[in-house]
């Protein structure tokens, strides 16, 4: 596969066909649009990120799923003055707007490409992170060995990943509310390329060894997904992002019953908001590893 130029518009989605469409549709799309309020939602799990950063000296960083592009400004502001960070996605609607946040920023760079097939520069960064961006690999070994030799030998890999299922009310609780509301069979496959597809952790320690990663660390950690919005505003948000939202696609109700949904989805929002903030229980692996 050609070497892709910053910037460039992939032709196809290297070797992730499905994540590629998924990310460049509709949810890309949705991610978008939300994205002042998702990075809000986020907060938390960001700073928890960005606090295990400290201390780490980087001239070249790279940052993996980017998304819209706030984490690698951040990590750009992070770092010391003159370091260049480059952020990877597979979403040309995130990347877009990423490249509008971060246009008068000559330090901050995206390339639209799949991280797992992409031809790096070997040994180029001497940092790696990501903020739930490395879970929808086709394949994870071989994207974490082509991220590791992207790397210069030494340098640390961080990165933030969910925990399971149950942990995370900002998922299992939209999607009880829309399988209790139209009862039908929706499976999550272990390890599948997803948000979850890190949540076992003895998996995802098999994938950081087989790919060639050394003195790597899970920390489990548990802290919430908080949001000022309104739980009108918040009942409309999931139900057009995340596990809840899938579903509710997949069950093409009409409006009557979509307006019957809503309802459903304003009584949780009502019933976790306190002194104005709307709380999801969320717990999260911080992950480090040496490449």
């Amino acid at each position: 596969m050609p070497t892709l130029k910053l910037g460039a518009v992939m032709a196809n989605y290297g070797e992730n066909e499905a994540q590629g469409k998924f990310w460049n549709d509709a949810p890309g799309q949705s991610w978008v649009k939300h994205d002042l309020v998702m990075n809000l939602r986020l907060g938390n799990i960001s700073d928890i990120l960005f606090d295990r950063l400290k201390g780490v000296s980087a001239s070249n960083a790279l940052d993996i799923g980017c998304g819209t592009g706030s984490t690698s400004i951040k990590m750009a502001e992070t770092l010391a003055q003159g370091a260049r960070v480059t952020g990877i996605d597979i979403s040309e609607p995130m990347l877009e707007r990423a490249r509008e946040k971060a246009a008068d920023l000559e330090n901050v760079s995206f390339v639209t490409a799949d991280a797992q097939a992409f031809q790096f520069e070997p040994g180029k960064f001497d940092a790696a992170i990501s903020r739930f961006g490395v879970m929808f690999f086709e394949d994870p070994p071989k994207a974490f060995a082509n991220l590791r030799s992207a790397m210069k030998p030494g340098s640390q890999f961080t990165f933030v990943c969910w925990a399971p299922y149950e942990e995370n009310e900002f998922f299992s609780l939209p999607l009880k509310t829309v399988l209790e509301f139209v009862p039908s069979e929706y499976e999550l496959v272990a390890n599948a390329p997803g948000p979850l597809a890190f949540s076992d952790k003895d998996y995802l320690s098999g994938i950081l060894q087989s790919s060639g990663f050394s003195n790597s660390s899970i920390e489990v950690v548990k802290t919430s997904v908080d949001t000022a919005d309104t739980p009108e505003e918040d009942a409309t948000l999931l139900m057009q992002i995340g596990f809840g939202a899938r579903a509710v696609r997949e069950a093409e109700l009409d409006q009557r019953r979509t307006d019957e949904l809503y309802q459903l989805f304003l009584v949780n929002s009502k019933a976790r908001q306190s002194d104005g903030i709307i709380k999801y229980a969320a717990t999260v692996y911080i992950v480090t590893a040496t490449a």
